[in-house]
């Protein structure tokens, strides 16, 4: 039996139906807030309304369990944050896996964790990464870019309704970016392969610049135009809206962070480890969304 933690969000979604069709048994762990639960995911799949702040959830997520997959965050999730999803939720997870006898725990993280990190949530998942570090189970850490079908899709819903989109900085740094696809192709390969087993792997898909992107959309929409908001604005409103959206603080925070040029990273090392995992860029993701509208 794998766990899924987070099974029910974006990545989540990805990866277990990869794994059933690898002929695994899944347990999806999720509270069923941020996204709805739903009433079947599959014959193999075992789901579990939980909370990761609950230790007793935990302990009955990962019981029976051979291993793990991290996969929820509280970084895009307006009604919990980082702190007590990415690193306490994480920690105690951790706790719990080791104590059951889970063999192997694949961490989803992110590019530029670190202790010292300039922003909360990568010092939150720095923090996770040491607890399973040291928890005598096998590991991978997957260090992903941003993800590129959520940036797209918080980039396209206002040019949907008021034919704009928004561009925070200069629109000129690059930044590197994971697809869905592919993060979750890495997990899979993680937990079969023993080339990935306790080691941290940084995984992105393509390396574009804000201007790029909304460049990419307005030619699939057929118009639109850049709302830009300086960087200046940028890290002024990291901290102005902490009182009063948390979640807009962190979002203004990593736009502020990716401006320093720190969000952009070399995955050519890895991804020639393993060629045979498709690469999944911009184009493709558009590709498959289809006509203008939602992405998928």
């Amino acid at each position: 039996m794998i766990l899924v933690v987070g099974g029910t969000g974006r990545l989540g979604r990805a990866v277990v139906p990869l794994l059933l069709q690898a002929g695994q048994q899944v347990r999806v762990m999720a509270r069923g807030t941020s996204q709805p639960f739903p009433e079947k995911m599959g014959d193999d799949v075992e789901l579990l309304r939980g909370d990761l702040a609950s230790d007793t959830d935990c302990r009955q997520a990962v019981a029976g369990c051979t291993a793990v997959v991290f996969a929820a965050s509280g970084f895009g999730a307006k009604d919990t944050n980082p702190r007590a999803v990415d690193r306490d939720g994480a920690i105690r997870l951790i706790r719990a896996a080791g104590a059951a006898g889970v063999r192997h725990l694949v961490m989803m993280s992110m590019h530029g964790a670190a202790p010292n990190g300039p922003i909360d949530y990568l010092r939150c998942k720095a923090a996770a990464e040491d607890a399973l570090w040291s928890s005598g189970m096998d590991w991978t850490v997957i260090r992903m870019g941003a993800l590129l079908e959520q940036r797209l899709e918080i980039m396209a819903a206002p040019l949907e309704s008021k034919g704009k989109v928004p561009v925070f900085g200069s629109g000129s740094v690059p930044v590197t970016y994971t697809s869905v696809r592919d993060a979750a192709a890495v997990v899979v390969r993680a937990l079969r392969d023993p080339a990935l087993r306790n080691r941290v792997v940084d995984w992105g898909s393509q390396t574009l610049t804000a201007n790029e992107v909304a460049e990419a959309l307005f030619a699939r929409a057929g118009r639109g135009s850049a709302q830009r908001i300086p960087a200046a604005a940028v890290r002024a409103l990291s901290v102005a809206a902490k009182p009063f959206s948390p979640f807009l603080a962190r979002v203004a925070g990593a736009a502020a962070w990716e401006e320093s040029g720190a969000a952009s990273f070399e995955f050519a090392p890895a991804r020639s480890e393993f060629p045979d995992i498709p690469v999944t860029g911009l184009q493709q993701v558009l590709e498959v969304s289809g006509t203008p509208g939602p992405l998928a």
